[in-house]
């Protein structure tokens, strides 16, 4: 559902009630019963000067909640009497005479009795008197100014005055609807609308819209992290006041969109909204919620390629058959998504209408960290171009960021260290040991970053290619620090969210500037060419997959823990092919997840320095049939949290885990087609070999290998018959007909002939690279490097994603990468569920026979669950030959768990391809609109 772009209708705020048009109108014919709505009235205060609204707040809090009040007063005298009252008033006389004051519910007599009140008003938000239409300090003033966040009203009705005033320039209007709260107050559904503000100069030209570059940025998709809307929201209204030059030179090319994906999470703080979060069918008081009214992560129901949690609601406006059929969201989308995430069906509908969009960053908060604000990398696909456009982006960022914070911080420091401390007090632990911002911004892949990753969010699909669904953009997460629930309610603290502000008003600024950049990476390879070996074997299409019948199981457990733990029990049938738990609480808590033999296979504690949300997630697949266990307590012991545990099971008749459940049957999709290989990982990353020396070096070498009967390129394709048939030499001779060579096949593809055509390449003085299963060969091969790696020496382990658990930091295959950069590769996207203990392969090498055997470590990845190093990363060297490791890179797709959206090529990061650019002894040159900016690597 849409409205069209209005002004700011001030003759619809009958008497300025502080509820919203359609709400008051309804409430006419429903006021007589207002009051005896269920809520648990927790007092009986009432008084003509309220108003309707306010009364209910006032009836219903609990006895210690501050209530955001608007006084009206008949004249200014009465600004004194509620001074001498203990009151201390934010005061106005313009447009009328008003106060604002925050008072519980016992305070209210006080307030009422001074003769010159005449009206009382619910009235939440960080201007005082929005209310009134008056703007002293700006629509949304400077954190400093504000009394409190912004209200969601207030955002609404504050957008609404920018627009009519910048109607040329401006646009705001509603993409569609959120589940929507129970509104207590009215007695009826509570759905909210999804507001967008588009900002360009000509908004209203729509021939010249759709050519812009569009920059999308989306606040606050978790409700609970406000730094995203508080920064945005401000940033509109200062580009509008023509405070943001730098950026407001751009609207002639560029068009910024703000979008605000979870109304229901904003709202959740105000009392007609209030919430059952503990399953007990009464509402309680809350805070801001990370969650929509349907109870589900927003930041997890968005159609991605690869592997989807069963637990998960990808919301696919397309339907069934993943054809888009109608206008709108088809009528073939099932009832799940429907009435569970209407608001992320709209948001894809509403983002795939744009053209031309070109980059985006999705605003988000956590706990604490060392880094104050972090840049998450998605789950995506990139060749070397739209590596280094990435990266650069980033790189400007972290500038940017660092020179308006870096001082800032530490100027705060102590109050971080107060800050944890509250925390610790307040949960029972010791809150010095959580980390204080050393650093203003770092950034990584999610995993890199915040030590987990996911499926199913907003940036991975807005990433992925227009054919599978996406929109192809280039699309971060942020991370704002010290911006979640920790504590039950988020206290407004001007200090912080002005840091946070400021923080983030540099990321949309360094945004948008990247936005008409042109960034692109090529690769040096002084004229050496290279092949990898092509292979069938690891291609992976849909009309190869067998489904199996199958159907899910849903329970949901409410529990209210303390100091002893409460223990949820999940009863696991041995049909079960996998089992998603999802764990959200109203406060800090510790968890573990056993098998029914006892066994811990996850924990999760809430307080640890490295924690940085407030919800669990956990997938293990082919699970052991019996009784599984939760055990939940909170940390520190001194407080009580209402959690709520969802296990959603997967059940098929099949008893292999080779067949794939039918998507049909559990997600209500149809399979989309794909044919994918990770050696098509070789033809984009040869599309970025350039340079005129080296064009001329490799020509005048193809020459002489035609009259050779060879023909070479800089990355060409071998099978496994070519090689062993002499393909890597020219000719008869012993000379090479290539430099490097990388295999990424498993040992089981090799023969004799084969094996030894890659010692005698070695021994040649050729390079060769072994990634993935390819490592598995090193059992076989014979040269004098590594005669001595025997079969027991190389094992295949598995884990939740592949990184290197530990660099070896000065090692070459690590030269010019970051400290923050672990992981290899990126599973979901590839079809492997990020489960316990895990599905991603690595293939790895025992420490003490690679060093023994003269092998130089790059990285270690430890064993899940066990007390396993292994070697990942290293090196052989010596005279002309080497070999490189890389245990965990460019691996085939995984096909039998859900994936109905399809699956990507290779997902190798910036440190994996990074790495294996460094062990073909190539350089990377990143430029920014033709200068030469950067480089990564050492050319020899």
């Amino acid at each position: 559902m849409s409205e069209t772009p209005g002004g700011s209708d001030r003759e619809s705020r009958f008497e300025r009630s502080g509820i919203s048009r359609r709400q008051f109108v309804r409430l006419s014919a429903a006021t007589a019963g207002a009051l005896t709505l269920p809520g648990n009235a927790v007092a009986d205060t009432t008084s003509p000067k309220f108003s309707d609204l306010y009364e209910y707040v006032v009836t219903h809090v609990p006895e210690d909640y501050s209530i955001p009040t608007l006084v009206e007063l008949s004249d200014t005298a009465g600004f004194r009497e509620l001074a001498a009252n203990g009151f201390d008033p934010v005061t106005t006389t313009s447009p009328t005479i008003a106060a604002y004051v925050s008072v519980t519910p016992a305070d209210v007599d006080a307030v009422t009795s001074v003769d010159s009140v005449t009206a009382l008003r619910y009235s939440p938000g960080s201007n005082p008197f929005w209310l009134l239409d008056h703007y002293p300090d700006g629509v949304f003033p400077a954190p400093d100014d504000s009394v409190d966040f912004i209200d969601f009203e207030q955002m609404v009705d504050g957008m609404r005055y920018l627009e009519g005033r910048n109607d040329d320039r401006m646009r705001f209007y509603s993409v569609g609807e959120s589940p929507g709260h129970y509104n207590l107050f009215l007695d009826e559904a509570g759905p909210q609308n999804l507001w967008v503000a588009e900002l360009t100069n000509d908004v209203h030209d729509d021939a010249a819209f759709a050519e812009k570059q569009k920059v999308v940025f989306t606040l606050s998709i978790h409700g609970d992290e406000r730094s995203g809307a508080e920064a945005g929201t401000r940033f509109v209204e200062q580009l509008l006041a023509g405070d943001e030059p730098e950026v407001e030179a751009l609207l002639d090319d560029v068009v910024l969109v703000f979008l605000y994906p979870n109304p229901d999470g904003w709202v959740a703080r105000n009392q007609q909204y209030r919430v059952d979060t503990d399953g007990d069918g009464e509402p309680e008081h809350n805070s801001f919620r990370r969650v929509t009214a349907t109870g589900v992560d927003p930041n997890r129901q968005y159609p991605t390629v690869g592997w989807i949690d069963s637990e998960h609601n990808p919301a696919e406006p397309n339907g069934t058959d993943l054809v888009d059929d109608e206008q709108g969201v088809d009528g073939d989308v099932p009832p799940r998504y429907t009435d569970t995430v209407p608001d992320a069906l709209d948001i894809v509908e509403f983002l795939r209408g744009y053209d031309n969009v070109r980059i985006g960053s999705d605003l988000h908060g956590m706990f604490w960290s060392s880094d104050f604000i972090e840049g998450l990398i998605v789950n995506d696909q990139y060749d070397t171009d739209e590596f280094h456009d990435l990266y650069e982006w980033n790189r400007r960022t972290e500038h940017r960021v660092e020179n308006a914070l870096a001082d800032e911080l530490d100027a705060h420091r102590d109050r971080f260290r107060e800050l944890n401390e509250t925390y610790g007090n307040e949960w029972g632990f010791d809150g010095s040991a959580l980390p204080t911002p050393e650093e203003a911004y770092d950034y990584g892949t999610i995993l890199d970053t915040i030590g987990y990753t996911t499926s199913g969010t907003l940036i991975s699909w807005m990433s992925q290619p227009r054919d599978q669904g996406g929109l192809d953009i280039q699309m971060m997460a942020h991370e704002m620090g010290w911006d979640n629930r920790v504590l039950d309610r988020i206290p407004f603290r001007p200090w912080l969210v002005d840091l946070q502000v400021t923080g983030y008003q540099e990321v949309i600024r360094e945004t948008a500037q990247h936005a008409v950049r042109t960034v692109t990476g090529t690769i040096e390879t002084g004229g050496e060419t290279t092949a990898y070996v092509d292979t069938d074997a690891l291609t992976r299409t849909s009309a190869a997959l067998s489904f199996t019948d199958a159907r899910t199981r849903t329970t949901t457990h409410h529990v209210t823990v303390g100091p002893a733990p409460e223990r949820v029990t999940l009863d696991v049938p041995d049909t079960t092919r996998s089992v998603s738990v999802s764990l959200t609480a109203s406060g800090l808590i510790l968890a573990r997840l056993r098998t029914p033999t006892g066994r811990v296979v996850q924990r999760y504690n809430a307080a640890a320095a490295d924690s940085s949300e407030g919800s669990v997630e956990w997938t293990v697949q082919t699970p052991r049939a019996g009784e599984w266990t939760i055990d939940v307590k909170t940390v520190g012991g001194s407080k009580e949290a209402a959690v709520t545990v969802r296990e959603s099971l997967v059940l098929t008749d099949a008893d292999d885990a080779v067949t794939a459940p039918d998507p049909v049957d559990v997600l209500g999709y149809q399979q989309r087609p794909y044919s994918v290989s990770p050696l098509e990982y070789f033809p984009d990353y040869a599309a970025a070999i350039s340079g005129p020396d080296q064009r001329a070096t490799n020509d005048g070498r193809r020459r002489n290998e035609r009259g050779n009967g060879n023909v070479v390129d800089d990355v060409t394709g071998m099978t496994v018959d070519d090689v062993g048939d002499g393909a890597l030499f020219r000719g008869r001779s012993e000379r090479r007909a290539v430099d490097n060579l990388v295999v990424n096949h498993a040992r089981g593809a090799s023969s004799d002939a084969y094996t030894a055509e890659l010692d005698r390449f070695v021994e040649a003085g050729g390079t060769l690279v072994l990634t993935d299963r390819g490592v598995s060969l090193l059992a076989a091969l014979e040269n004098d490097l590594v005669d001595a790696i025997g079969d027991d020496d190389v094992t295949e382990i598995e884990r939740f994603s592949v990184f290197l658990s530990e660099r070896v930091g000065d090692h070459p295959l690590l030269a010019d990468t970051r400290p923050i950069q672990r992981e290899l590769w990126k599973p979901a996207p590839l079809g492997y569920p990020i489960s316990t203990p895990g599905t991603a392969p690595l293939t790895v090498v025992e420490p003490a026979a690679f060093t023994a055997a003269g092998g130089t470590v790059a990285g270690y990845t430890n064993e899940t669950g066990g007390s396993g190093r292994y070697v990942s990363a290293g090196s052989f060297t010596a005279g002309d030959g080497e070999i490189h490791v890389v245990g965990g890179l460019l691996p085939p797709a995984h096909q039998s768990s859900l994936h109905p959206f399809g699956m990507l090529d290779y997902t190798a990061t910036f440190l994996g391809h990074t790495v294996l650019t460094n062990a073909l002894g190539h350089r990377q040159l990143r430029y920014v609109d033709g200068e030469l900016v950067a480089t990564y690597g050492n050319l020899e």
